[in-house]
């Protein structure tokens, strides 16, 4: 009897364990790393204000990783700005352009910028500009699927892999000693 109290107090010691486990990894609004993508034209007075502004940007929200693309000279920043653009379905190829979550900003519009990434800080849905062109989107509003749930699910299988492991290993002692 001593035996299946010590199998049953580690399945359980087990199963808090990973479950706890599971809730640690959890990332806070915090720690989740915001993208945005920062096109713009070399000599462009408003173009050149807002990189400034998004540099006091990332002061404030260290989480916060700007991607700068000058498209005036650079063809494959041209290319970028275009894919992206009609991903998000914007015909303008205005700079400077903030691809920002699933929103769009056209010139120098600073309170627009800011509170986009107020929004993506407070832990509301914010996937990187990049994959709406990877996965191809016309510019839906369809939410890429976190890899964060996968690994939940992972950890629930897991649990329910030792709990059936436990109650053989407990039915395979006590068929032993009968």
């Amino acid at each position: 009897m001593l035996k299946y109290k010590k199998i049953l107090f580690l399945t359980i010691f087990a199963l808090v364990f990973f479950g706890f486990s599971a809730l640690a990894q959890e990332e806070s609004p915090e720690a989740k790393t915001i993208d945005l993508y920062f096109f713009e034209g070399q000599g462009c007075p408003h173009c050149a204000k807002m990189k400034s502004y998004l540099e006091g940007l990332k002061v404030d929200y260290p989480n916060l990783k700007v991607y700068e693309f000058e498209v005036y000279f650079n063809e494959e920043s041209q290319v970028l700005y275009s894919k992206m653009a009609g991903a998000y379905g914007v015909s303008s190829t205005a700079v400077p352009m903030v691809f920002i979550g699933d929103e769009f900003i056209s010139g120098a519009d600073f309170e627009k910028v800011k509170n986009a990434v107020e929004k993506c800080s407070s832990g509301v849905a914010c996937p990187s500009p990049m994959e709406r062109i990877d996965k191809g989107s016309g510019g839906g509003n369809d939410q890429v699927p976190s890899y964060k749930n996968y690994e939940t699910v992972g950890w629930i299988v897991l649990g329910g892999v030792i709990i059936i492991g436990s109650i053989f290993t407990i039915l395979f002692l006590k068929k032993k000693n009968v």
